[in-house]
């Protein structure tokens, strides 16, 4: 008997049909098109560096969304895009940095290109993000995602939310964000880390998370501009010592930067 039932549930796995998850539902034509010359043409506003992946992201808009103030939705025409390079590393396959503290980019790998239009966006169906399309193109121009697989592009966009017109970063166009990687934030009136400890030679990168502004100085050494939320600021620290860092703004805000060798 015990073969019998065994023959049948092999059977019956040979008769059960495989189940093939769906790719999310997106457009089947291109209508986003390549920006050829868009270096020439788009304006540069943000460039972006990603230690999870030592990925670098350069974003550029054309001039109908260059010229958009940050708390209005984008017009029809706007065309947004980021080039994604790879990021140099030593024989480790440590990133390496440039003498700002920035990535330094290798090889532009793709261009993923957003386009905005009536009525774009339907065949998105559930996952539609006002009226935006995607495409990612390699640097010839050849189409490295296909408008019919970019439905994971419009549920990640989902995310930006209605408010900055499902696009990232937005907020960050227009203020003065530098996209470095940084040691410290400024939240909650506190300078966290309060105590940082660096090599000498390293930049320090401070972002703004509070939604006032502050002003990062340090007693005889260095002076920000006011820093907006999402504003950013730098120091390079060539000297070796320890630099008291407080906020003009707001006295009881202070931390600690040490320096050695």
């Amino acid at each position: 008997m015990s073969r019998h039932i065994a023959a049948l549930a092999a059977g019956l796995l040979l008769l059960t049909p495989t189940i093939h998850s769906q790719p999310p539902p997106a457009p089947t034509l291109d209508r986003v098109g390549f920006p050829a010359n868009y270096q020439a043409t788009f304006k540069k506003l943000l460039t972006f560096d990603r230690p999870d992946n030592g990925q670098i992201r350069v974003v550029w808009a054309n001039p109908v969304a260059a010229d958009t103030p940050a708390w209005l939705p984008y017009p029809y025409g706007s065309v947004l895009l980021f080039e994604s390079w790879t990021s140099k590393r030593d024989a480790q396959n440590n990133i390496l940095l440039d003498e700002n503290g920035r990535f330094v980019p290798d090889t532009l790998t793709t261009l993923f290109v957003k386009r905005k239009e009536p009525g774009f966006g339907e065949a998105y169906l559930h996952n539609r993000n006002g009226e935006w399309e995607y495409t990612g193109y390699r640097p010839d121009g050849t189409t490295q995602t296909a408008p019919a697989a970019s439905g994971n592009c419009a549920i990640c966009h989902l995310d930006a939310g209605a408010q900055n017109d499902f696009t990232f970063r937005r907020e960050r166009f227009g203020i003065d964000a530098s996209g470095a990687v940084p040691l410290a934030t400024l939240s909650h009136y506190r300078f966290i880390p309060g105590d940082l400890t660096v090599r000498k030679g390293t930049v320090v990168t401070w972002y703004n998370d509070d939604q006032v502004q502050h002003q990062i100085f340090s007693p005889g050494a260095f002076n920000s501009s006011h820093m907006t939320n999402g504003a950013s600021f730098s120091r390079k620290f060539d000297t070796v010592g320890s630099f008291e860092i407080r906020c003009s703004l707001h006295a009881g805000m202070r931390a600690r930067v040490t320096v050695r060798e």
